[in-house]
Protein backbone atom coordinates (compact mmCIF):
# COMPACT_ATOMS: atom_id res chain seq x y z
CA UNK A 1 0.00 0.00 0.00
CA UNK A 2 1.34 3.42 -1.21
CA UNK A 3 1.98 6.05 1.46
CA UNK A 4 -0.80 8.17 -0.15
CA UNK A 5 -3.23 5.83 0.32
CA UNK A 6 -2.68 5.25 4.01
CA UNK A 7 -2.73 8.72 4.66
CA UNK A 8 -5.78 9.84 2.63
CA UNK A 9 -8.97 8.17 4.16
CA UNK A 10 -11.50 6.46 1.77
CA UNK A 11 -14.15 9.42 1.55
CA UNK A 12 -10.91 12.06 0.35
CA UNK A 13 -10.09 9.36 -1.94
CA UNK A 14 -13.49 9.51 -3.39
CA UNK A 15 -13.69 12.92 -3.75
CA UNK A 16 -10.11 12.75 -5.27
CA UNK A 17 -11.57 10.29 -7.93
CA UNK A 18 -14.81 12.38 -8.56
CA UNK A 19 -12.60 15.89 -9.29
CA UNK A 20 -10.23 14.21 -11.49
CA UNK A 21 -13.36 12.58 -13.31
CA UNK A 22 -15.32 15.88 -13.38
CA UNK A 23 -11.67 17.68 -14.49
CA UNK A 24 -10.84 15.13 -17.05
CA UNK A 25 -14.58 15.34 -18.77
CA UNK A 26 -14.40 19.13 -19.13
CA UNK A 27 -11.32 18.67 -20.65
CA UNK A 28 -12.34 16.15 -23.08
CA UNK A 29 -15.64 18.14 -23.86
CA UNK A 30 -13.26 20.98 -25.02
CA UNK A 31 -10.91 18.94 -27.03
CA UNK A 32 -13.81 17.57 -28.90
CA UNK A 33 -15.47 21.23 -28.96
CA UNK A 34 -12.12 22.84 -30.41
CA UNK A 35 -11.73 19.70 -33.18
CA UNK A 36 -14.37 18.93 -35.89
CA UNK A 37 -12.19 15.65 -36.53
CA UNK A 38 -12.56 14.77 -33.25
CA UNK A 39 -16.06 15.70 -32.95
CA UNK A 40 -17.16 13.48 -35.60
CA UNK A 41 -14.73 10.76 -34.54
CA UNK A 42 -16.41 10.76 -31.20
CA UNK A 43 -20.20 9.99 -32.98
CA UNK A 44 -21.23 7.09 -35.50
CA UNK A 45 -20.83 7.21 -38.92
CA UNK A 46 -24.39 7.09 -39.87
CA UNK A 47 -25.88 9.54 -36.97
CA UNK A 48 -26.31 13.15 -37.98
CA UNK A 49 -27.54 14.75 -34.45
CA UNK A 50 -27.26 17.95 -36.12
CA UNK A 51 -29.43 17.93 -38.50
CA UNK A 52 -32.41 17.43 -36.33
CA UNK A 53 -30.84 19.83 -33.86
CA UNK A 54 -28.50 20.75 -31.20
CA UNK A 55 -30.47 19.84 -28.05
CA UNK A 56 -28.79 16.08 -27.22
CA UNK A 57 -24.99 16.46 -27.82
CA UNK A 58 -23.27 17.76 -24.73
CA UNK A 59 -20.30 18.86 -26.78
CA UNK A 60 -22.42 21.32 -29.18
CA UNK A 61 -23.81 22.81 -25.99
CA UNK A 62 -20.67 23.21 -24.03
CA UNK A 63 -18.89 25.12 -27.35
CA UNK A 64 -22.23 26.90 -27.36
CA UNK A 65 -22.44 28.36 -24.19
CA UNK A 66 -25.50 28.81 -21.85
CA UNK A 67 -28.03 30.77 -23.51
CA UNK A 68 -31.63 30.97 -21.62
CA UNK A 69 -34.79 31.65 -23.43
CA UNK A 70 -35.50 34.77 -21.21
CA UNK A 71 -36.62 38.00 -22.42
CA UNK A 72 -35.93 41.42 -21.71
CA UNK A 73 -35.72 42.43 -18.38
CA UNK A 74 -37.27 45.82 -17.52
CA UNK A 75 -36.31 48.29 -14.94
CA UNK A 76 -38.22 50.52 -13.43
CA UNK A 77 -36.23 54.10 -13.22
CA UNK A 78 -35.56 55.78 -9.44
CA UNK A 79 -38.69 57.84 -8.26
CA UNK A 80 -37.63 61.62 -7.06
CA UNK A 81 -39.02 61.79 -3.63
CA UNK A 82 -39.94 65.28 -2.53
CA UNK A 83 -38.32 66.15 0.77
CA UNK A 84 -38.99 69.52 3.25
CA UNK A 85 -35.55 69.40 4.65
CA UNK A 86 -32.07 68.85 2.72
CA UNK A 87 -29.70 65.84 4.29
CA UNK A 88 -26.90 67.25 6.01
CA UNK A 89 -23.64 66.48 4.81
CA UNK A 90 -20.12 66.73 6.12
CA UNK A 91 -18.65 69.43 4.21
CA UNK A 92 -14.74 68.93 5.80
CA UNK A 93 -13.56 65.64 6.60
CA UNK A 94 -10.77 66.28 9.55
CA UNK A 95 -8.50 63.90 10.59
CA UNK A 96 -6.85 63.95 13.70
CA UNK A 97 -4.35 61.48 15.46
CA UNK A 98 -5.72 59.43 17.70
CA UNK A 99 -5.01 60.46 21.30
CA UNK A 100 -4.13 57.29 22.80
CA UNK A 101 -2.75 54.23 21.13
CA UNK A 102 -4.85 52.06 23.10
CA UNK A 103 -8.37 52.89 24.70
CA UNK A 104 -7.33 53.54 28.19
CA UNK A 105 -9.58 50.56 29.10
CA UNK A 106 -7.97 48.57 26.42
CA UNK A 107 -4.58 49.28 27.46
CA UNK A 108 -1.64 46.97 29.39
CA UNK A 109 -2.11 46.04 32.91
CA UNK A 110 -0.41 48.80 35.33
CA UNK A 111 3.01 47.83 37.08
CA UNK A 112 2.39 45.76 39.53
CA UNK A 113 -0.72 44.41 39.18
CA UNK A 114 -0.31 40.97 37.62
Amino acid sequence: MSSLARLMPAASRLRAVVAAGCAGLVLALTVFAASPRAHEWLHDADHHHHDEGDAGCAVVLLAGGVSLPVGPVALTPPVAIACDQPTLAATDVLLVSPRYLFQPERGPPAPGKA
